[in-house]
Protein backbone atom coordinates (compact mmCIF):
# COMPACT_ATOMS: atom_id res chain seq x y z
CA UNK A 1 0.00 0.00 0.00
CA UNK A 2 1.60 3.16 -1.10
CA UNK A 3 1.29 6.22 1.60
CA UNK A 4 -1.06 8.20 0.22
CA UNK A 5 -3.51 5.05 -0.30
CA UNK A 6 -2.75 4.70 3.81
CA UNK A 7 -3.51 8.36 4.36
CA UNK A 8 -6.93 7.84 2.77
CA UNK A 9 -7.63 4.73 4.74
CA UNK A 10 -6.87 6.17 8.20
CA UNK A 11 -8.80 9.43 6.58
CA UNK A 12 -11.75 7.33 6.23
CA UNK A 13 -11.49 5.42 9.42
CA UNK A 14 -11.28 8.58 11.30
CA UNK A 15 -14.49 9.49 9.56
CA UNK A 16 -16.74 6.93 9.88
CA UNK A 17 -15.52 6.75 13.79
CA UNK A 18 -17.10 10.55 14.15
CA UNK A 19 -19.92 9.51 11.48
CA UNK A 20 -21.27 6.65 13.44
CA UNK A 21 -21.43 8.77 16.62
CA UNK A 22 -23.26 11.42 14.44
CA UNK A 23 -25.60 8.60 13.04
CA UNK A 24 -26.36 7.64 16.76
CA UNK A 25 -27.70 10.47 17.28
CA UNK A 26 -29.44 10.97 14.12
CA UNK A 27 -31.09 7.93 14.48
CA UNK A 28 -30.08 6.44 11.18
CA UNK A 29 -28.50 3.01 10.08
CA UNK A 30 -24.89 2.94 11.88
CA UNK A 31 -23.86 -0.05 9.94
CA UNK A 32 -25.09 1.70 6.74
CA UNK A 33 -23.40 4.94 8.08
CA UNK A 34 -20.02 3.07 8.85
CA UNK A 35 -19.90 1.57 5.19
CA UNK A 36 -20.46 4.61 3.09
CA UNK A 37 -18.16 6.53 5.78
CA UNK A 38 -15.48 4.06 4.89
CA UNK A 39 -16.18 3.95 1.04
CA UNK A 40 -17.01 7.82 0.83
CA UNK A 41 -13.95 8.65 -1.29
CA UNK A 42 -14.97 5.93 -4.46
CA UNK A 43 -18.71 7.16 -4.41
CA UNK A 44 -18.69 11.13 -4.90
CA UNK A 45 -21.53 12.73 -6.60
CA UNK A 46 -25.12 13.24 -6.06
CA UNK A 47 -27.51 11.62 -3.85
CA UNK A 48 -30.94 10.58 -4.02
CA UNK A 49 -33.28 13.83 -2.86
CA UNK A 50 -31.49 16.17 -5.21
CA UNK A 51 -28.68 17.79 -2.98
CA UNK A 52 -27.29 20.67 -4.30
CA UNK A 53 -23.55 19.96 -3.98
CA UNK A 54 -23.40 16.12 -3.40
CA UNK A 55 -19.59 15.53 -4.01
CA UNK A 56 -17.41 14.99 -0.59
CA UNK A 57 -13.64 15.65 -0.39
CA UNK A 58 -10.90 16.32 -3.01
CA UNK A 59 -8.81 13.46 -2.55
CA UNK A 60 -9.69 10.95 -5.29
CA UNK A 61 -12.37 8.60 -6.04
CA UNK A 62 -14.26 6.52 -8.52
CA UNK A 63 -17.40 8.80 -9.15
CA UNK A 64 -20.18 5.94 -8.35
CA UNK A 65 -22.54 8.66 -8.08
CA UNK A 66 -26.21 7.83 -6.92
CA UNK A 67 -26.45 4.63 -7.46
CA UNK A 68 -23.68 3.89 -5.01
CA UNK A 69 -25.10 5.50 -1.78
CA UNK A 70 -28.66 4.33 -2.59
CA UNK A 71 -27.48 1.03 -2.57
CA UNK A 72 -25.05 1.30 0.27
CA UNK A 73 -27.62 3.39 2.21
CA UNK A 74 -30.90 2.43 1.05
CA UNK A 75 -33.56 4.93 1.62
CA UNK A 76 -31.53 7.12 3.99
CA UNK A 77 -29.20 7.76 1.53
CA UNK A 78 -29.81 11.50 1.63
CA UNK A 79 -29.26 11.80 5.72
CA UNK A 80 -26.47 9.47 5.42
CA UNK A 81 -24.86 11.23 2.52
CA UNK A 82 -25.02 14.30 5.11
CA UNK A 83 -23.32 12.86 8.19
CA UNK A 84 -20.62 11.99 6.02
CA UNK A 85 -20.35 15.02 4.57
CA UNK A 86 -19.74 16.65 7.90
CA UNK A 87 -17.73 14.28 9.31
CA UNK A 88 -15.15 14.29 6.40
CA UNK A 89 -15.59 18.31 6.72
CA UNK A 90 -14.52 17.60 10.24
CA UNK A 91 -11.80 15.29 9.97
CA UNK A 92 -9.71 17.74 7.42
CA UNK A 93 -10.29 20.26 9.42
CA UNK A 94 -8.72 18.48 12.31
CA UNK A 95 -6.03 17.40 9.97
CA UNK A 96 -4.92 21.09 9.37
CA UNK A 97 -4.57 21.88 12.72
CA UNK A 98 -0.92 21.99 12.64
CA UNK A 99 -0.75 24.43 10.62
CA UNK A 100 -3.34 27.12 11.59
CA UNK A 101 -5.00 26.10 14.97
CA UNK A 102 -8.62 27.09 15.32
CA UNK A 103 -11.01 26.90 17.78
CA UNK A 104 -13.60 23.89 17.72
CA UNK A 105 -16.33 26.07 17.63
CA UNK A 106 -15.17 28.46 14.65
CA UNK A 107 -14.34 24.84 12.95
CA UNK A 108 -18.11 23.54 13.31
CA UNK A 109 -19.77 27.34 13.08
CA UNK A 110 -17.98 27.16 9.10
CA UNK A 111 -19.36 23.59 9.02
CA UNK A 112 -22.54 24.45 9.55
CA UNK A 113 -22.17 27.58 6.87
CA UNK A 114 -21.07 25.03 4.33
CA UNK A 115 -24.85 23.41 4.61
CA UNK A 116 -26.67 25.03 1.40
CA UNK A 117 -23.48 24.90 -1.00
CA UNK A 118 -22.55 21.38 -0.06
CA UNK A 119 -26.36 20.01 -0.04
CA UNK A 120 -26.60 18.83 3.57
CA UNK A 121 -29.04 19.59 5.93
CA UNK A 122 -27.50 22.52 8.77
CA UNK A 123 -29.35 20.72 11.92
CA UNK A 124 -26.49 17.96 11.16
CA UNK A 125 -23.83 20.09 12.82
CA UNK A 126 -26.07 20.57 15.69
CA UNK A 127 -25.56 16.62 16.66
CA UNK A 128 -21.54 17.34 16.45
CA UNK A 129 -22.21 20.11 19.23
CA UNK A 130 -23.67 17.75 21.53
CA UNK A 131 -21.06 15.59 21.75
CA UNK A 132 -18.97 18.20 23.13
CA UNK A 133 -18.74 18.09 26.93
CA UNK A 134 -18.41 21.97 28.30
CA UNK A 135 -18.53 21.60 31.83
CA UNK A 136 -15.18 18.90 32.28
CA UNK A 137 -13.46 21.44 34.06
CA UNK A 138 -15.50 20.64 37.17
CA UNK A 139 -15.37 17.17 36.93
CA UNK A 140 -11.44 16.70 36.49
CA UNK A 141 -9.55 15.72 39.22
CA UNK A 142 -6.53 13.43 39.98
CA UNK A 143 -6.61 10.33 42.84
CA UNK A 144 -6.12 10.55 46.09
CA UNK A 145 -2.84 9.28 45.45
CA UNK A 146 -1.60 12.15 43.44
CA UNK A 147 -1.46 14.62 46.89
CA UNK A 148 1.20 12.25 48.43
CA UNK A 149 2.80 12.11 44.85
CA UNK A 150 3.02 15.89 45.08
CA UNK A 151 4.47 16.14 48.49
CA UNK A 152 7.49 13.71 47.17
CA UNK A 153 7.84 15.46 44.02
CA UNK A 154 8.27 19.08 45.87
CA UNK A 155 10.86 17.24 48.20
CA UNK A 156 12.54 15.91 46.15
CA UNK A 157 12.87 19.00 43.62
CA UNK A 158 13.53 21.47 46.37
CA UNK A 159 16.89 20.11 47.03
CA UNK A 160 18.73 18.33 43.96
CA UNK A 161 21.71 17.49 46.26
CA UNK A 162 19.83 15.18 48.85
CA UNK A 163 22.13 13.67 50.89
CA UNK A 164 21.20 9.62 52.04
CA UNK A 165 20.11 10.06 54.97
CA UNK A 166 17.71 12.62 53.54
CA UNK A 167 16.42 9.99 50.78
CA UNK A 168 15.77 7.79 53.36
CA UNK A 169 13.44 9.64 55.79
CA UNK A 170 11.16 10.26 52.58
CA UNK A 171 11.19 7.27 51.30
CA UNK A 172 10.40 5.21 54.60
CA UNK A 173 7.78 7.87 54.96
CA UNK A 174 6.01 5.63 52.05
CA UNK A 175 5.40 1.40 51.58
CA UNK A 176 5.54 2.65 47.66
CA UNK A 177 8.77 4.58 47.55
CA UNK A 178 10.17 1.97 49.78
CA UNK A 179 9.00 -1.07 48.22
CA UNK A 180 10.44 0.33 44.64
CA UNK A 181 13.78 1.05 46.33
CA UNK A 182 14.32 -2.48 47.20
CA UNK A 183 12.84 -3.91 44.25
CA UNK A 184 15.28 -2.17 42.20
CA UNK A 185 18.28 -3.04 44.15
CA UNK A 186 17.69 -6.39 44.31
CA UNK A 187 16.49 -6.76 40.44
CA UNK A 188 18.63 -8.99 37.93
CA UNK A 189 20.09 -5.52 36.96
CA UNK A 190 22.98 -5.52 39.38
CA UNK A 191 23.15 -9.55 40.14
CA UNK A 192 23.35 -9.60 43.82
CA UNK A 193 24.69 -12.19 45.46
CA UNK A 194 22.80 -11.27 48.52
CA UNK A 195 19.48 -9.47 49.06
CA UNK A 196 19.50 -6.00 49.97
CA UNK A 197 17.05 -5.75 53.19
CA UNK A 198 17.14 -1.86 53.80
CA UNK A 199 16.65 1.31 52.29
CA UNK A 200 19.67 3.01 53.01
CA UNK A 201 21.42 0.08 51.82
CA UNK A 202 19.59 0.54 48.79
CA UNK A 203 20.05 3.73 47.80
CA UNK A 204 23.60 3.17 48.83
CA UNK A 205 23.95 0.27 46.23
CA UNK A 206 22.41 1.47 43.75
CA UNK A 207 23.41 5.35 43.88
CA UNK A 208 21.95 8.26 44.77
CA UNK A 209 21.70 9.60 41.24
CA UNK A 210 19.70 6.54 40.36
CA UNK A 211 17.84 6.60 43.56
CA UNK A 212 16.30 10.07 43.10
CA UNK A 213 14.78 8.74 40.00
CA UNK A 214 13.49 5.94 40.94
CA UNK A 215 11.55 7.37 43.70
CA UNK A 216 10.76 10.33 41.66
CA UNK A 217 9.21 7.46 39.05
CA UNK A 218 8.24 5.69 41.98
CA UNK A 219 5.98 8.63 43.93
CA UNK A 220 4.42 9.11 40.70
CA UNK A 221 3.01 5.17 39.91
CA UNK A 222 0.19 5.24 42.32
CA UNK A 223 -1.41 8.57 40.03
CA UNK A 224 -1.45 5.90 37.12
CA UNK A 225 -2.68 2.33 38.99
CA UNK A 226 -6.14 3.09 37.98
CA UNK A 227 -8.21 0.86 35.91
CA UNK A 228 -7.12 1.07 32.24
CA UNK A 229 -3.93 3.04 33.18
CA UNK A 230 -1.40 0.31 33.02
CA UNK A 231 -0.71 1.17 28.84
CA UNK A 232 -0.30 4.85 30.12
CA UNK A 233 2.12 4.43 33.04
CA UNK A 234 3.93 2.01 31.31
CA UNK A 235 4.14 4.65 28.07
CA UNK A 236 5.43 7.21 30.90
CA UNK A 237 8.14 5.64 32.59
CA UNK A 238 9.62 4.28 29.31
CA UNK A 239 9.57 7.43 27.76
CA UNK A 240 11.18 9.26 30.83
CA UNK A 241 14.99 7.86 30.05
CA UNK A 242 14.73 9.34 26.34
CA UNK A 243 13.46 12.39 28.17
CA UNK A 244 16.01 12.59 30.54
CA UNK A 245 19.02 11.99 27.20
CA UNK A 246 17.27 14.91 25.36
CA UNK A 247 17.40 16.90 27.98
CA UNK A 248 20.63 16.09 29.05
CA UNK A 249 21.96 16.51 25.55
CA UNK A 250 20.09 19.46 24.37
CA UNK A 251 20.80 21.32 27.83
CA UNK A 252 17.65 23.00 27.76
CA UNK A 253 16.55 20.80 31.33
CA UNK A 254 19.19 18.58 33.53
CA UNK A 255 18.61 15.20 33.75
CA UNK A 256 16.59 15.07 36.29
CA UNK A 257 14.04 17.44 34.87
CA UNK A 258 13.95 16.31 31.95
CA UNK A 259 12.98 12.55 33.28
CA UNK A 260 10.11 14.09 35.66
CA UNK A 261 9.13 15.60 32.45
CA UNK A 262 9.00 12.13 30.56
CA UNK A 263 7.02 11.04 34.21
CA UNK A 264 4.91 13.65 33.99
CA UNK A 265 3.82 14.95 30.56
CA UNK A 266 0.99 12.88 30.35
CA UNK A 267 -0.88 13.78 33.41
CA UNK A 268 -3.76 15.41 31.93
CA UNK A 269 -4.77 11.69 30.48
CA UNK A 270 -5.26 10.26 34.17
CA UNK A 271 -7.85 13.33 34.56
CA UNK A 272 -9.49 12.45 31.82
CA UNK A 273 -10.89 9.58 33.46
CA UNK A 274 -13.00 11.34 35.50
CA UNK A 275 -14.59 12.63 32.65
CA UNK A 276 -18.85 12.52 32.90
CA UNK A 277 -19.39 9.01 31.93
CA UNK A 278 -21.44 9.54 28.64
CA UNK A 279 -18.29 11.80 27.60
CA UNK A 280 -15.68 9.17 28.61
CA UNK A 281 -17.63 6.25 26.81
CA UNK A 282 -17.61 8.16 23.23
CA UNK A 283 -14.16 9.00 23.97
CA UNK A 284 -13.48 5.40 23.87
CA UNK A 285 -15.78 4.38 21.15
CA UNK A 286 -13.92 6.94 19.16
CA UNK A 287 -10.32 5.60 19.77
CA UNK A 288 -10.76 2.15 19.26
CA UNK A 289 -12.86 3.51 16.21
CA UNK A 290 -9.02 4.75 14.92
CA UNK A 291 -9.42 8.18 15.96
CA UNK A 292 -6.26 9.13 17.30
CA UNK A 293 -6.29 10.23 21.29
CA UNK A 294 -5.81 14.18 20.60
CA UNK A 295 -8.04 14.05 17.85
CA UNK A 296 -10.61 13.18 20.22
CA UNK A 297 -10.16 15.35 22.57
CA UNK A 298 -10.06 18.32 20.21
CA UNK A 299 -13.90 17.06 19.46
CA UNK A 300 -15.17 16.31 22.69
CA UNK A 301 -13.24 18.85 24.92
CA UNK A 302 -12.01 21.55 22.25
CA UNK A 303 -8.30 20.83 24.15
CA UNK A 304 -6.03 18.16 24.52
CA UNK A 305 -4.86 16.05 27.55
CA UNK A 306 -1.07 18.30 27.64
CA UNK A 307 -3.67 21.12 27.75
CA UNK A 308 -5.54 19.88 30.41
CA UNK A 309 -2.01 18.17 32.34
CA UNK A 310 -0.84 21.66 32.33
CA UNK A 311 -3.56 23.73 34.49
CA UNK A 312 -3.34 20.60 36.88
CA UNK A 313 0.87 21.75 36.91
CA UNK A 314 0.01 25.00 37.79
CA UNK A 315 -1.97 23.45 40.75
CA UNK A 316 1.33 22.03 41.82
CA UNK A 317 3.21 24.99 41.23
CA UNK A 318 5.89 23.77 38.94
CA UNK A 319 7.74 26.16 36.64
CA UNK A 320 6.34 27.66 33.75
CA UNK A 321 8.65 26.48 30.98
CA UNK A 322 8.08 22.82 32.41
CA UNK A 323 4.16 23.84 32.60
CA UNK A 324 4.42 25.23 29.16
CA UNK A 325 6.15 21.79 27.56
CA UNK A 326 3.68 19.88 28.61
CA UNK A 327 0.72 22.28 27.45
CA UNK A 328 2.27 21.89 23.96
CA UNK A 329 3.41 18.55 23.85
CA UNK A 330 1.20 17.86 21.19
CA UNK A 331 1.12 21.02 19.60
CA UNK A 332 4.70 22.64 19.22
CA UNK A 333 3.63 24.89 16.57
CA UNK A 334 1.86 27.15 19.20
CA UNK A 335 4.59 27.36 21.58
CA UNK A 336 8.11 29.13 20.89
CA UNK A 337 9.30 27.19 23.57
CA UNK A 338 12.16 24.60 22.77
CA UNK A 339 11.50 22.27 25.59
CA UNK A 340 7.93 21.67 24.11
CA UNK A 341 9.79 20.83 21.13
CA UNK A 342 12.27 18.41 23.03
CA UNK A 343 8.87 16.53 24.73
CA UNK A 344 7.02 16.22 21.26
CA UNK A 345 10.14 14.82 19.97
CA UNK A 346 10.39 12.47 23.14
CA UNK A 347 6.79 11.77 22.24
CA UNK A 348 7.26 11.01 18.36
CA UNK A 349 10.19 9.05 19.51
CA UNK A 350 8.47 6.64 22.02
CA UNK A 351 6.14 5.32 18.91
CA UNK A 352 2.65 6.43 20.32
CA UNK A 353 -0.06 6.69 18.43
CA UNK A 354 -1.97 9.71 20.41
CA UNK A 355 -2.29 12.08 17.05
CA UNK A 356 -1.75 12.16 13.52
CA UNK A 357 1.86 11.45 12.41
CA UNK A 358 3.36 15.10 11.34
CA UNK A 359 6.85 15.11 9.88
CA UNK A 360 6.90 18.95 9.49
CA UNK A 361 6.46 19.44 12.97
CA UNK A 362 9.22 16.68 13.49
CA UNK A 363 11.76 18.74 11.38
CA UNK A 364 10.65 22.02 12.73
CA UNK A 365 11.38 20.30 16.36
CA UNK A 366 14.74 19.16 15.27
CA UNK A 367 15.57 22.10 14.50
CA UNK A 368 14.72 24.45 17.19
CA UNK A 369 16.57 21.77 19.24
CA UNK A 370 19.48 21.66 17.44
CA UNK A 371 18.95 18.02 17.25
CA UNK A 372 19.07 15.27 14.15
CA UNK A 373 17.25 12.52 13.43
CA UNK A 374 20.88 10.53 13.77
CA UNK A 375 20.68 12.09 17.39
CA UNK A 376 17.71 10.60 18.46
CA UNK A 377 18.65 7.04 16.86
CA UNK A 378 21.75 7.49 19.07
CA UNK A 379 20.32 8.88 22.17
CA UNK A 380 17.40 5.27 22.03
CA UNK A 381 20.40 3.09 22.58
CA UNK A 382 21.94 4.91 25.33
CA UNK A 383 18.96 4.50 27.83
CA UNK A 384 20.17 1.21 29.38
CA UNK A 385 21.97 3.19 32.29
CA UNK A 386 18.65 4.21 33.65
CA UNK A 387 17.35 0.21 33.66
CA UNK A 388 16.87 1.23 37.28
CA UNK A 389 13.97 3.38 36.64
CA UNK A 390 12.10 0.15 34.56
CA UNK A 391 12.24 -2.12 37.62
CA UNK A 392 9.96 0.74 38.91
CA UNK A 393 6.91 -0.29 36.09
Amino acid sequence: MSTSESAIELHCRRTAAVAVEVGMRAGVDLAAVRRAALLHHAMPGPVPGGCAGGGIGARGGGGLGRLAWEVVCGEQARDIHGIVQISNLLDEQLEALEFEYRDMDDILDEIQSFAYFEGFDAALVDHLRAMRCRDFAGHLKLPVEAGSAHRVLRTLRADPDTSIQALEKIALSDPVLTGCLLGVANSALYGRAYRVGTVRRAIASIGLIAARRVMLAAAMKPVFAGPGMKRLWTHSVSSAPLTAALAETTGLLNGEEGLLLGLMHDIGSVALQFLPRETLACYRRLMESGCPQTYVEHLLLAQDHGEVGAELLVQWNFPEAFVEAVRFHHQPERSASSVAAMAYLAEFWSGTDEDMHSFGRVEVCLSRTGMTQEDLIELRTQDAALHALRGVA
